[in-house]
Formats: C-alpha cells, structure tokens, sequence
C-alpha cells in the first residue's frame, strides 16, 4: 500500500518478450515503477522475467503473485495458421485473458489494462469509443472483442479499474520497421511507435479511481480527429513522441 501511495507500482505484462511488449517496457517503467514480463519462451530482458503460459490459470497465478497491475498484451502469432480456426487464438487471446483477470480479481489487483485493437475506422469517433466490444473483423477481431466483454464483466462485476487500448500499426519508430522487419516507407495515419503505447499505458495505470475507459491510441496527426486520439490526449494529457511526420504520407489512407 505505501509502494501505491508513492506511485510506484510493481506490474505484470504478458506477452512481455514480443515486440510490443518489449517496447512498452520503455516507458512503463518510467517513475520506478517495477516490471515483470511474461512470455512463453525464454528472451533477454533487463526486468524480472516470468516463463509461463497465459493459458494455463496456474501460471498466471504465480506470475501475478506480489504484482499491483497488469498489462494484458499476449497474443496469438499472427501466422497463417493461427487464426484459420478458433483453436489457437481463442486459447491464446481469450482463455488467456479470462485467466488473467480471474487471477488479478481473486489476488485482489484491480488496475488493469487490455491491448485490444482497431476495427474499420468509425464513422463517428465518439460513438466508435463508447461501443464495446468493438465491432469484431475476423477471427482476430473477434477474439479483441471477447477481451473488451471480459474486461467490461470485470468493471462491472467486480469493480476493476480497467482501460482498454485500441492501438493502431505497431512499429519502431527508431527503425521505421514493423514486428515483421518491414521497413515502413510512407505514413499511415494509423501508424503508433510501440514507446507511445506503454506510455499511454503508464499513465492509464496511474490514474485514480478510473472504472472502464477506451482510448485510441496512434502516433500521427492524422489520426487525432478521424480515430478519436484527441480524446486520449485531452483526457490524458499525453503528447505522442513519434509523429511519422518525417515518412511522405500513403496516398491511400
């Protein structure tokens, strides 16, 4: 409790060895904030590392085990195989999740936040932010839309201070390269460097009392009105660090 009242948290993410979840390590353990990751198979990382399986509730468990939060970031590989049926990625994505929060609720964390996704962009923003679950797109999309019902069960249910992130085109900014390797030549107005994403992150865990919000989160100025990052920003008060401003815009978006 005083770690708490000084800011300083002590916070899981799963699917810590990805792309995302390493590059969300960045920022969220700014202000001393504690991490442990967690991943299926070994990878390097200077935090504390958890080896377990998301669908396996056990594992959960011990890797939530003295943890005040949770970054929900695990997902099933986005390889072809993966999402041809629902074996794979229901396991993963929500099995997974339905764990995560069942041992967060019974440990008795209540600050969570969900990674979810982005479905075909909204005709207006702020209905777009207020629909939950997000309007499923695939078997992808469909597993994002059982994260977002769980996690509103969750608020509801049991009070869970949660925040769901539908994050754009993930990519390194340093590198201008996505989780792939591709190197990103034009700007996409959904392109989100993946440091933007932990810091929206951090500072979704921060707040006080927050009950269930929805944010877009995407790195460019194209993106502020269209996909609702405005309201992140102004609710927030977060300034996204990589704009892609530099990349000739795609003439397609």
């Amino acid at each position: 409790m005083d770690r708490l009242k000084k800011g300083k948290m002590k916070i899981l993410v799963t699917g810590g060895g990805g792309f995302l979840g390493k590059g969300m390590a960045e920022t969220l353990a700014k202000n001393g904030h504690h991490l442990r990751l967690m991943g299926r198979s070994p990878f390097e990382t200077p935090h504390e590392r958890f080896q377990g399986d998301v669908s396996v509730l056990d594992d959960v468990r011990r890797a939530l085990d003295g943890m005040d939060a949770v970054v929900i970031n695990h997902m099933a590989p986005r390889e072809p195989n993966a999402y041809l049926t629902p074996e794979i990625c229901f396991k993963i994505n929500v099995t997974g999740t339905a764990n995560v929060l069942f041992a967060a609720q019974e440990l008795g964390i209540n600050k969570v936040v969900i990674i979810s996704s982005t479905s075909p962009q909204p005709e207006d923003p702020k209905d777009w932010l207020s629909t939950i679950p997000l309007p499923a797109k695939g078997l992808y999309g469909l597993t994002k839309a059982c994260q977002e019902t769980l996690g509103q069960f969750y608020v509801r249910e049991h009070g869970m201070q949660i925040a769901m992130l539908r994050v754009g085109y993930v990519v390194n900014a340093d590198e201008m390269k996505d989780k792939y390797g591709r190197v990103i030549g034009e700007r996409n107005a959904l392109d989100v460097d993946r440091r933007d994403i932990g810091e929206v992150a951090r500072l979704c865990l921060e707040q006080e009392n927050a009950g269930l919000q929805v944010f877009s989160v995407m790195s460019t100025h194209e993106s502020m009105e269209p996909w609702g990052v405005q309201y992140t920003v102004d609710t927030l008060k977060w300034v996204p660090r990589y704009d892609f401003d530099a990349l000739p815009a795609d003439q397609k978006t």
